[in-house]
């Protein structure tokens, strides 16, 4: 049994893949995504000043140069979305991306970054931004991505990448023995509180407002997790806790509540000896960003006191299910 409080983050890595189905390159690419280069350099200087390990969960699509070596390494059989737009492979998506857009879509040379950083695991966030609760696609759709982007990991030497994001947190219970038969040992669950999945609207949107409120304002208690709590099975769960919210200019009074909220709840982890588990996207930051640079900073400081003080230590996913694993 682990005798301290363990620190996580971990980070969906996805640019465009992410939001193509609600944004533009013209638009959010050019005040969020464009941003990320630097976003990531920063963020990486953090981890390394304040010696916090943290896991990046990469869209498999971003691996590849251009759209012209992307094509000719999709999955051997693509998701039929009854939504069509959620897929990137419809409508002649990936071939009809404008050069000039090209890396808002494509970041090898971050990858290459993240590689040269001990501290930094890359996982999987599926190849193609994958919606596991999507209508229309299935158990073999799900493989054929998985398979596609272990062999897009493979460019950059990375054998079998042993964590997996779900995008958008559609975790799904059913597609975890696939996860397993491909070498993936962790997952990030869903936090506890306000994330349960349902097909209803009201709920849906109870749960979103609720998640927005327990931000700023303790209304569901602590969101790190008992050791004891967590499953036995592999793929290992290891839960998030908090999605650090971007800052807000309309909501600026607030944000050392928002700070302060997740600092109680480190302190609690470290203190009680339990797992925080904290997450969000790159390009969150790149509007306001150093603002959100700022509140990271303190997040990280306050942890660094934590190590100090209760002995908190900072893991990868994969690290940290190593350890409950043994």
């Amino acid at each position: 049994m682990i005798s301290h409080g363990s620190f996580i983050i971990s980070l969906d890595f996805e640019m465009m893949w992410g939001v193509k189905d609600i944004c533009t390159p013209e638009g959010y690419g050019q005040t969020n995504v464009k941003q990320v280069r630097e976003v990531i350099e920063r963020m990486l200087a953090l981890f390394d000043k304040y010696d916090v390990h943290a896991t990046f969960a990469v869209v498999g699509l971003l691996f590849f140069k251009d759209k012209t070596q992307a094509l000719k390494n999709l999955p051997c059989r693509l998701p039929k979305y009854t939504r069509r737009f959620l897929s990137p492979f419809e409508d002649d998506y990936i071939a009809n991306i404008d050069d000039r857009y090209a890396d808002l879509y494509f970041a090898s040379d971050i990858i290459d970054q993240l590689q040269k950083h001990p501290n930094i695991e890359l996982a999987t966030h599926t190849f193609s931004h994958y919606n596991c609760w999507a209508d229309g696609q299935t158990a073999e759709d799900f493989e054929a991505d998985i398979k596609a982007a272990l062999v897009a990991a493979e460019l950059f030497g990375i054998k079998a990448p042993k964590s997996i994001v779900f995008p958008r947190n559609n975790v799904a219970d059913n597609y975890l023995d696939i996860c397993k038969q491909y070498g993936i040992t962790t997952y990030r669950g869903n936090a506890r509180r306000f994330y349960a999945r349902s097909s209803n609207a009201f709920v849906q949107l109870f749960q979103r407002f609720a998640r927005f409120v327990d931000s700023y304002l303790n209304i569901a208690g602590s969101t790190s997790v008992n050791y004891n709590m967590l499953e036995g099975r592999e793929p290992a769960n290891v839960p998030a806790s908090r999605f650090l919210r971007p800052y807000n200019a309309k909501l600026g009074t607030f944000e050392p509540l928002k700070v302060r909220r997740i600092k109680n709840e480190i302190l609690y982890a470290a203190r009680n000896k339990e797992l925080y588990h904290l997450w969000w996207h790159p390009h969150n930051f790149g509007s306001d960003m150093e603002q959100n640079l700022n509140n990271l900073e303190k997040i990280l400081a306050f942890y660094a006191d934590c190590h100090k003080n209760y002995g908190m230590q900072s893991y990868t996913m994969s690290e940290f299910s190593n350890l409950i694993n043994r």
